[in-house]
């Protein structure tokens, strides 16, 4: 089986094996479980792109001839947000690849089930616990303080509440929230959000006075309790601000969401990093000194070049040529170290 290496930035998984032949068939097919993990993990990468208005995602899984005695490693390398989860998925589905070597007849199919029912759930619960909200919301209607509300209308906004209090997703002030519960109550209820939300600041006090009642909860450990209301506990706290991070709208598809799955480089890409990254810094240099009076034209052209080699994904470049301001950053600074 593979062993997985977890850097602060990137992930580098080695498959073990006993010489060169069986060193390819180990790492092709750890490419095929990975690429599995990769398109079973789409929507929730997604999701974690609209949430954190997500504008370049540089995540990228390639595979390098940088492992011990020459063999292949799959490397999980960016910055981006969905790094950390896709590298827990992956880590989850070599575990259970482990624990049952031998057992499965479909080892990749075996990933994409334990990544939709179990790994990505349970991601999703320790994330909101982490951040000291509730761990699911999906019963929160049928619990005491929900019982304790006047009608439907406020429960739904205690459920809204809950799940907002352990979002990823952006939230600058009061006002935005509760812009964002009357969006959610057209959902659930109908009619525009403008018509709500005179009613969800009126029935969000409503709801914070039923949470502030009644026994309160241990915020603390039992060494050294904090004895807190509820609402300050499951609410309040987690809820928290959470500035935005970029200003820049959303690279989409022309179904509206962030294309997750342009930097899954399994195939085209087998070089290590170093040596991409010296074969694309050739190609540009190359494409600048061709056409030094006009950096812009020749950046334009280097990346078309890096395209070509499959050094770079179509969509990441047709992005990147459609921003003008990042692509005139980017050939002065070429011009510079030209």
């Amino acid at each position: 089986m593979q062993s997985v290496t977890v850097s602060h930035r990137s992930t580098t998984v080695h498959p073990v094996t006993d010489g060169p032949a069986a060193g390819k068939t180990a790492t092709d097919e750890l490419s095929a479980v990975i690429i599995a993990i990769w398109h079973e993990t789409y929507a929730c990468r997604a999701a974690i792109h609209r949430a954190l208005l997500t504008s370049r995602c540089d995540l990228r899984v390639t595979k390098s001839a940088s492992g011990p005695v020459g063999a292949q490693v799959i490397r999980i390398d960016g910055e981006c947000a969905c790094r950390d989860f896709l590298i827990d998925m992956v880590v989850e589905c070599h575990q259970l690849l482990s624990r049952r070597s031998g057992e499965l007849h479909n080892p990749i199919g075996a990933a994409r089930v334990h990544v939709r029912l179990r790994a990505a759930p349970d991601w999703i619960r320790q994330r909101r616990t982490a951040m000291g909200a509730q761990a699911r919301a999906d019963r929160i209607r049928t619990g005491a303080r929900a019982r304790g509300l006047p009608d439907e209308f406020h429960r739904a906004l205690l459920e809204y509440l809950v799940e907002e209090a352990g979002s990823m997703a952006v939230l600058e002030d009061h006002h935005e929230l509760a812009r964002r519960l009357a969006s959610r109550c057209t959902g659930e209820f109908g009619g525009a959000p403008e018509h709500y939300l005179d009613r969800v600041v009126e029935g969000m006090a409503v709801v914070e006075r039923q949470c502030r009642s009644g026994p309160r909860v241990n915020a603390g450990t039992a060494e050294c309790p904090e004895y807190v209301t509820w609402w300050e506990r499951y609410i309040e706290r987690p809820l928290g601000r959470r500035p935005r991070r970029t200003t820049r709208a959303i690279a989409t598809l022309p179904d509206g969401i962030a294309d997750p799955n342009s930097g899954c480089g399994l195939g085209p890409i087998d070089a290590g990093s170093a040596e991409a990254d010296d074969r694309v810094i050739a190609i540009l240099v190359e494409t600048h000194r061709d056409r030094p009076e006009a950096p812009a034209e020749a950046l334009r052209t280097g990346i078309a070049a890096l395209v070509e080699h499959g050094l770079l994904a179509e969509g990441p470049a047709a992005v990147l040529l459609s921003d003008v301001s990042r692509l005139t950053s980017a050939a002065r600074q070429l011009s510079a170290m030209c």
